[in-house]
């Protein structure tokens, strides 16, 4: 998978989309939260797309067609229990309806900074690219017979600020989810990569990362002895000295793309390292601390990380930058 690295957008208000004017409760929060100028407006999805109500719907039909079959039959005593268990969906399905009616003026809009979701003038939330984290509930993987994309998205900030959202809320889900991701990954990995650099320790949730090791529930796993970093099932994985072991599910970590992104690069200069000692005929310090310019040199590089199974084909591309450590990370790829 690459990592989406570079913000793309257009130089018109609404990239193309046709221009929906900010409402002065959206215009006063993204003026105070200094998310600069408008780029795009998606709006609430047709409700037609809504799943729960096509679902509903299809149960309640099909329980009143088994009722009428009863009625046909004389059986009046099944025809009333089997229209009475009908009107249990059918009602699911009015009262989600009624739910999307009464959120029909709900939006997503996206800034040079930030973004706003607006579902009511009592239910509006405002996020800064250099500080919210995403959750992504599925990360997209291309499949040798078709595409699963899920743009299952919780995005928390500062404080209280939460809002939860997917293709059924928001139309345009292939265009403003990876636009969120771009845009975070391209503002915050600079800062994960410095503080790194810098011997910090950086936490994706219950993951630990710094130069020398990935750290997940009081173990340490140094770099060197990382072979592989895959998704399985929906849990990132290690390969650990030939042994693999689970960490967490993809939906739980925050910034799912950053961690992706800084965790392949530390561990290709720990194996680019490894290598160069073997070449050299001698053996890196054991057990010690491997000062290396990991991430430093790494700037901008995009590289291929989080891989499906075979049989699961390969992750999405969301966005792709090649930097100075693309032939290197090749390189050392090919090595190992």
């Amino acid at each position: 998978m690459t990592t989406p690295s570079t913000q793309q957008r257009e130089t018109g208000g609404t990239g193309g989309r046709r221009t929906v004017p900010l409402s002065q409760l959206i215009y006063l929060l993204a003026d105070h939260d200094k998310l600069g100028e408008h780029r795009q407006t998606f709006l609430l999805a047709p409700m037609s797309g809504d799943a729960v109500v096509r679902g509903c719907a299809l149960v309640a039909s099909g329980l009143v067609a088994v009722g009428g079959l009863c009625a046909a039959a004389g059986s009046w005593v099944g025809c009333g229990a089997v229209g009475g268990l009908a009107l249990v969906p059918a009602a699911i399905a009015v009262l989600r309806r009624r739910r999307n009616r009464k959120n029909r003026k709900a939006r997503l809009d996206l800034f040079d900074h930030g973004m706003t979701v607006y579902r009511g003038a009592e239910d509006i939330v405002a996020f800064r690219w250099d500080t919210v984290e995403v959750r992504q509930q599925v990360i997209p993987f291309h499949n040798a017979a078709t595409v699963t994309t899920d743009y299952s998205f919780t995005l928390t900030g500062p404080g209280p600020s939460t809002a939860t959202f997917d293709e059924n809320v928001f139309e345009g889900a292939r265009e403003w989810g990876p636009a969120i991701q771009t845009a975070v990954t391209a503002t915050q990995l600079p800062r994960v990569v410095t503080a790194i650099d810098s011997e910090e320790t950086v936490l994706f949730g219950d993951i630990a990362v710094n130069l020398n090791e990935l750290a997940h529930s009081g173990k340490s796993y140094p770099w060197e002895h990382i072979q592989r970093i895959e998704a399985q099932h929906g849990l990132v994985c290690i390969k650990v000295d030939g042994q693999w072991i689970s960490l967490e599910p993809v939906e739980s970590i925050p910034n799912f793309y950053i961690f992706n992104e800084v965790a392949e690069r530390l561990r290709l200069a720990a194996l680019e390292e490894a290598n160069a000692a073997a070449a050299e005929n001698r053996a890196p310090v054991p057990g010690g601390t491997i000062a290396r310019p990991a991430v430093t040199l790494l700037g901008g590089a995009v590289t291929p990380t989080i891989r499906p199974e075979p049989s699961r084909g390969v992750p999405e591309q969301q966005g792709e930058t090649v930097g100075a450590l693309g032939a290197a990370s090749d390189s050392a790829e090919r090595r190992s």
